[in-house]
């Protein structure tokens, strides 16, 4: 579900930068430079620029570049923003998983048979599953 045009110019380097401000909200050339590892500062701003062109950002009166406005783009719709981290929606799903097999285990009555053996080897089996795709996901954080 890309924004309009937004969505096909944010892709490669801008798009980093463009995550980059979407969680800092405000940053200077230098800073941006550094935090993202690029070699110059004349590249940092080449896509801070850009993001300012596309309506994306705007330069406040001290040079320092500002999230001007959010924009859903694919690449980020997996993800949630809190504070200023960006964490996999993943997260949310192993973590609810893990805690209701959790309290299952330590709180119901475990009863031995054939069923419950298969409850609760699908269970681990998709808690296994869940969490291997919650780090593959944490790993593509942008």
């Amino acid at each position: 579900m890309a924004a309009g045009h937004h969505g096909e110019d944010l892709k490669g380097n801008t798009l980093r930068v463009y995550t980059y401000l979407f969680k800092v909200r405000k940053s200077g050339i230098r800073e941006a430079q550094r935090s993202l590892g690029f070699k110059s500062a004349s590249l940092a701003q080449y896509h801070l620029d850009k993001l300012v062109e596309l309506g994306l950002a705007q330069k406040d009166e001290l040079g320092n570049y500002v999230l001007a406005k959010e924009v859903k783009i694919e690449a980020l719709e997996q993800f949630l923003k809190i504070g200023t981290y960006i964490i996999p929606r993943f997260v949310l799903y192993s973590m609810m998983l893990t805690i209701l097999f959790t309290y299952f285990l330590l709180f119901a009555r475990l009863e031995i048979s054939r069923t419950s053996i298969w409850a609760y080897i699908f269970a681990v089996v998709g808690l296994v599953i869940t969490w291997y795709e919650t780090i593959r996901a944490w790993r593509r954080t942008p």
